[in-house]
């Protein structure tokens, strides 16, 4: 069958880059790197995502929707990035910050997600647009859309919603939040009838129903990796795992939620490690083991 196979002709494979759905396998990625310590798959992703940075991304005109065509006639095409694009640009940016602790992706997070605001959200109603308003009329194609449906990728309107409330976790800035709450109130009454394709929006809404939790590891030692490894399991959804090494503890190098915290922890002037959780503006006393991590863990389980 295969040798019969291999005379048709080969089914057209597009081989354009796309932003978007670059940035959802960049997360996917990440993800697994720290759940099965996968180092390539993060080198990988990060690679990945630094090249969107670089070369999708201008100050002035926006993020692009296509980083590279397949077609080299095409190279000098442009096109303007659409709601997907920012909204999952700006989560892959949060899983890179979440996986190395290199605060220039939590910048780059903000800026994405600030932009997504900016350029998408509506102030009248609630809720984003799928794309810009058009410079020209495209008939049906350029009337706006507010999705919410996936088809089958995740929807535009609630990854931006998981993108703001995992900044507002972050930052402590109302305005993400109440963002994130009034797009999920537009289709709170019928996000049921979609079934399946209303994943994502139930996955915003766990965030969103959930208080965010910071669990941050600090140390250099083999205590420190156990301590890591003990949290994992345990990074699900509404928490996030950092670890940094003692010098990556300082408040410049920390989003405001933690800026004011973990700098201060007596047990970083002993360069002793640790590990702290931190949930709506609180953080639990520090932890020095896996087994004193893992009760801690417990005593904040998210409710199911």
């Amino acid at each position: 069958m295969y040798a019969a196979r291999l005379k048709r002709t080969t089914p057209y494979v597009d081989r354009t880059v796309y932003v978007n759905w670059n940035a959802l396998c960049i997360s996917a990625y990440l993800n697994a790197a720290t759940a099965l310590g996968l180092q390539e798959a993060r080198r990988f992703a990060l690679r990945s995502l630094d090249r969107i940075l670089s070369e999708a991304w201008n100050a002035k005109s926006g993020l692009k929707h296509v980083v590279a065509y397949s077609d080299s006639s095409a190279q000098k095409r442009d096109s303007r990035g659409f709601l997907e694009d920012y909204a999952f640009t700006a989560i892959a940016c949060l899983d890179a910050y979440e996986s190395t602790s290199d605060i220039s992706y939590f910048q780059a997070a903000r800026k994405f997600t600030d932009q997504t605001i900016e350029r998408f959200y509506d102030s009248v109603s609630g809720g984003f647009f799928d794309a810009p308003p058009a410079s020209q009329s495209l008939g049906v194609l350029g009337a706006p859309r507010k999705p919410f449906q996936d088809s089958p990728t995740p929807a535009g309107n609630p990854m931006a919603a998981i993108a703001l409330l995992r900044i507002h976790a972050y930052t402590d800035e109302a305005a993400y939040r109440d963002k994130a709450e009034q797009t999920l109130e537009l289709l709170a009454g019928a996000a049921g009838q979609y079934g399946i394709f209303g994943a994502t929006y139930g996955i915003a809404a766990q965030y969103l129903a959930t208080p965010h939790t910071q669990i941050v590891i600090v140390g250099e030692d083999e205590t420190a990796e156990r301590l890591y490894a003990e949290a994992i399991p345990a990074s699900l959804y509404g928490r996030s795992l950092l670890k940094l090494n003692f010098s990556q503890a300082v408040a410049q190098n920390l989003p405001p939620s933690l800026a004011a915290t973990i700098p201060q922890l007596p047990s970083l002037k002993q360069n002793k490690t640790v590990a702290i959780v931190c949930s709506e503006g609180s953080c639990n006393p520090p932890a020095h083991n896996s087994e004193a991590l893992r009760e801690l863990l417990q005593t904040r389980e998210p409710a199911a």
